[in-house]
């Protein structure tokens, strides 16, 4: 299952830092210095609203299809 043509079903409940939310991150694991690929969208509640992020996925993620 591709997570990347997602239309942001995943509310993010917990705090998610800036990085993996900017998609320089593994949204699973927080990698860096690994090879990076889309993963679909997050969706953020803020005081104004939904916010929707663009996350990636490292190799291992990728291939275990995301812990999200």
């Amino acid at each position: 299952m591709s997570k990347a043509a997602s239309t942001a079903p995943d509310v993010a409940h917990q705090r998610i830092s800036i990085a993996r939310l900017h998609g320089e991150a593994c949204i699973d694991c927080g990698a860096v210095h690994q090879r990076l690929f889309p993963a679909g969208t997050l969706r953020t509640m803020t005081e104004r609203g939904a916010r929707v992020w663009s996350v990636v996925t490292c190799t291992l993620h990728q291939a275990r299809g995301g812990a999200r």
